[in-house]
């Protein structure tokens, strides 16, 4: 048998020696998954209008599917929340929101709950308005509202640019980036006596529920909202 034959039958079996001797085939190695199979990002949003979504605690009339962007149009909008709810993930978007601006991003909440008291949001605030002269990190951009303040306070792009958010939560994991700035990397589990505006440890608040946009009464637009399940 030639030399080359010897290698390629050597190199077919490599596969079944790592399953017998309890390494993971390569593409296991890359994907975590033992078909090799990985979720991809799917749009929750259709660029028509807001299926897949529902209001918790708002009105519909806030909020609007326009173009490219799902926008909150005037106050009393609460949150927008996906139908289905999620435990691990990655989620991606951007956001837009005027000088003065608040807003944020409710992770694993239940239906009928609000985020910072029952789950987690992630807060979006034009920082260097002089209205929020003098806030407290806990409040700040970036920040798991009232219980972690952002690693990095000036990640974000000033009012009326649009900011890319990516957020991660696995298990009690949970890592951000913003514009490509590492602002939050938590483990739930330290947040045991967490007790923020709500009654709850952040510890002890769920691992699996809604994911929401809020309406916080200014102009908020957010754009290329995409999901994958870990």
């Amino acid at each position: 048998m030639s030399a080359r034959r010897q290698f390629l039958r050597r190199l077919a079996a490599l596969p079944a020696l790592g399953w017998v001797t309890g390494l993971a085939a390569p593409s296991a190695l890359l994907t975590g998954s033992p078909t090799g199979a990985a979720e991809k990002f799917t749009s929750l949003y259709n660029g028509k209008d807001l299926a897949g979504w529902h209001i918790e605690r708002g009105k519909l009339e806030c909020w609007q599917a326009n173009g490219e962007m799902i926008s909150c149009v005037k106050n009393g909008g609460g949150y927008l929340a996906t139908d289905q709810e999620y435990g691990d993930f990655e989620l991606r978007l951007e956001y837009r929101i005027p000088p003065g601006g608040n807003s944020g991003i409710g992770l694993r909440f239940p239906p009928g709950g609000w985020p910072s008291t029952d789950a987690m949001e992630i807060q979006i605030l034009d920082d260097p308005h002089p209205k929020y002269a003098g806030l407290d990190a806990l409040h700040q951009n970036g920040a798991i509202y009232t219980h972690s303040p952002a690693k990095v306070a000036t990640a974000a792009r000033p009012a009326g640019e649009w900011n890319r958010m990516v957020i991660r939560c696995q298990g009690p994991q949970v890592v951000i980036h913003l514009n490509q700035v590492e602002i939050q990397n938590v483990n739930l589990d330290n947040f045991a006596d967490s007790l923020g505006k709500g009654k709850v440890a952040l510890a002890k608040r769920p691992r699996r529920g809604l994911i929401g946009l809020q309406c916080h009464g200014e102009r908020q637009d957010f754009r290329k909202v995409e999901i994958r399940q870990l």
